[in-house]
């Protein structure tokens, strides 16, 4: 028999299970686990190991202790609430009389995942907590969240908080581990946004924000660029924070990739490319590294190197000059799947879809920007120590010698601003580096920051995009230019933006809000 009953509360004797019912449901439980484990609402699971746990009834009340490696954990189980494959929710007598909640899981089942990670969040959170107390003493912690807020884009997994003391307000969030920083500074941005209400009061309310040991250069790079003031405190395994200077957390590291001549195409392989794009469409798209890339409709197909010649799509296999038809035959291919909007549900159409954006991009430079009119395009010459890249980045040059960087986006994406800006301050530093001259024919590049382009489908931009755009340095002048909707058949411009500005007709988030002195709930 499982009693099914609320946590919050108890039932009466008549209606709860026994200790020993209760005990034969838990023991059934666990021995259908592979890999048992407890997790008690708000921290992390521990693994119930043979021998060092135990279900005891002492004084008519079921007790469970569990003692893996150096940890101890014992409580008394009030309720078996529900029971499920994979996870059994319980309801847990706590010290001072207080209900509580007690998982008991299977690390193998996927339910498991789940419970897991929110047990691991809100423990982090905790710590957070901890943290914050003694980093600000004198300040009353006023909200502290991990929970999502899809209507405000708030994340889970960076802990949230505001401070106050008086009418003084802090916002702080906290990173958990290197992996996720990379996410964390549009999320941190967004909620100092909130707390701060109206963009007159940034400049009263700091941000802090905590990393682990590890973490914090991204951030520092990101933040020379951002007009917010903020402190960084790093913490350690033992949860012990300190603070650090954000302009010791390192210097940019970027490396542009050299510009080699292009190759010399064999007059069988000239003659295909020609053909390829008179007949199907086909692209030759020359590389940093000399080599010609064959695209359709921006998928990448064939690739024509000094000393070979590769084809697939998601293989790639030899060719030689005896047998070019193979590339021939998958461009025919390829031209009658990618070209129709009659094909969006295949696979091959569908795929990389900024890739096919690119390439539109590319043939429409005079439409996305007059001044790059007939100029030359470059795609993905920069690398980044330790980063992954996973937008498309093109980078272009006006008549005038003014470099502008482009970054596309063919789907909703919260950190595109911060994306674009990682590249975009990589390419200033290049500039000023005298290194993107060899790169360009026409006027010498000019000494001057880039130009920033944002470009999307108009209702693809998200719609913090423009929040974190406000929080943008004047020097770095951009342009978010939406197209529009069926780009794949042809592109327009929707709608021009400059920086983080709304529509005329769109109201600011906080007109009527008063976020500051009196945040709403998070």
């Amino acid at each position: 028999m499982v009693a099914s009953h609320h946590h919050t509360g108890r039932l009466p004797a008549s209606q709860q299970a026994s200790a020993e019912e209760m005990r034969a449901t838990i023991e059934t439980f666990l021995a259908r686990c592979s890999k048992p484990a407890l997790v008690e609402y708000g921290d992390p699971s521990l693994p119930l190991l043979p021998g060092h746990y135990e279900l005891e009834i002492r004084k008519g009340a079921l007790h469970i202790h569990a003692w893996p490696a150096e940890v101890s954990f014992s409580r008394r189980i009030t309720g078996v609430s529900s029971c499920k494959s994979g996870l059994l929710e319980c309801t847990i007598q706590m010290f001072g009389g207080k209900t509580g909640r007690l998982s008991l899981l299977d690390l193998d089942h996927p339910k498991a995942t789940p419970r897991v990670l929110q047990g691991s969040r809100r423990s982090f959170g905790e710590g957070f907590r901890r943290m914050l107390s003694r980093q600000f003493p004198g300040w009353h912690l006023e909200k502290l969240s991990t929970e999502m807020d899809l209507s405000r884009s708030f994340s889970p997994v960076y802990p949230r908080a505001l401070l106050r003391r008086g009418n003084q307000n802090i916002a702080a969030m906290a990173c958990p581990s290197l992996a996720d920083e990379r996410g964390l500074l549009s999320f941190a941005i967004l909620w100092h946004d909130y707390v701060a209400g109206r963009s007159e009061n940034r400049k009263h309310v700091p941000l802090a924000l905590f990393f682990p040991d590890n973490a914090g250069r991204l951030t520092a790079l990101r933040l020379k660029w951002l007009t917010v003031d903020c402190r960084a405190f790093r913490f350690n395994n033992h949860g012990a924070a300190g603070e650090v200077d954000l302009a010791d957390l390192g210097n940019l590291d970027t490396h542009l990739v050299p510009r080699h001549p292009e190759v010399q195409l064999a007059p069988e392989a000239a003659a295909l490319v020609r053909r390829l794009h008179a007949s199907f469409g086909i692209d030759g798209v020359y590389e940093a590294d000399g080599s010609l890339r064959l695209t359709c409709e921006g998928l990448p197909f064939a690739r024509f190197m000094r000393d070979r010649i590769v084809y697939g799509i998601h293989t790639a296999q030899e060719c030689s000059l005896t047998d070019l038809d193979e590339i021939e035959k998958l461009a025919m291919h390829l031209s009658a799947v990618r070209s129709s909007s009659a094909n969006k549900a295949h696979p091959l159409y569908r795929t990389q879809p900024e890739r096919r954006l690119e390439a539109m991009v590319r043939r429409n430079l005079a439409t996305v920007d007059a001044s790059l009119e007939g100029q030359c395009v470059l795609g993905q010459v920069i690398t980044f120590a330790g980063m992954d890249r996973d937008v498309v980045d093109l980078i272009s040059v006006s008549r005038e010698g003014r470099l502008h960087v482009l970054e596309l986006k063919a789907e909703e994406d919260i950190h595109l601003p911060l994306q674009a800006l990682d590249y975009w301050m990589r390419v200033r530093w290049h500039i000023y580096s005298s290194e993107f001259d060899h790169y360009f024919t026409g006027p010498p590049v000019q000494r001057v920051s880039p130009k920033l382009l944002l470009i999307a489908p108009s209702i693809r931009f998200h719609p913090s995009n423009a929040t974190l755009l406000s929080y943008f340095s004047r020097e770095i002048e951009t342009e978010r230019i939406g197209v529009n909707l069926e780009w794949e058949q042809g592109l327009r411009v929707a709608f021009r933006l400059s920086g983080g500005s709304e529509p005329q007709s769109q109201e600011s988030r906080y007109e009527h809000q008063g976020v500051v002195g009196n945040p709403k709930s998070s």
